[in-house]
């Protein structure tokens, strides 16, 4: 799998690089949709989860949530990078869990892209996520702020 726009070679193992966004992107040429990563409350994900899959025709898996598990400190911590768990995806279950940090629909659409697929970090996987999220933008209502940042940056750049 490449890159559309630049053409390196993307690991989907290697998720934290990925941009799944209609086709899959590094995130060197690539950015998600500033609302796909806004916190909502669990009401507005579940809501979600139930368009999105009534959309792919899935059984909308069950949603919960718990406080996100604390960094584990040792003394070789800073050898490594930190990872902050947003969710897990219980295949076996047909379970969500979303932690504090996971409250977004680009959350969702990872975990919902390993339900529908039933695999890893593949790039099935990584695809469908990308299928996922092209559809949620699609329904998501215009970005006023970021376009009248657009707007007056052209303005501004016409004077």
């Amino acid at each position: 799998m490449h890159c559309p726009k630049c053409g390196k070679i993307l690991e989907p193992a290697r998720h934290g690089d990925l941009v799944c966004d209609g086709e899959v992107f590094c995130d060197q040429c690539h950015r998600y949709y500033r609302r796909l990563l806004d916190l909502q409350p669990l009401e507005e994900i579940a809501q979600w989860n139930r368009r999105i899959c009534q959309a792919f025709g899935y059984s909308p898996p069950t949603l919960t949530t718990a406080a996100s598990p604390p960094l584990v400190e040792g003394p070789f911590d800073f050898l490594e990078d930190k990872k902050l768990l947003m969710a897990e995806a219980d295949h076996r279950e047909g379970v969500i869990v979303l932690y504090d940090s996971g409250l977004r629909l680009a959350t969702l659409c990872h975990e919902l892209a390993h339900l529908m697929t039933g695999q890893d970090h593949t790039e099935a996987w990584a695809r469908t996520f990308a299928q996922l999220v092209a559809w949620v933008k699609e329904q998501l209502p215009p970005d006023h702020f970021t376009a009248g940042m657009f707007v007056n940056l052209l303005k501004s750049s016409e004077d």
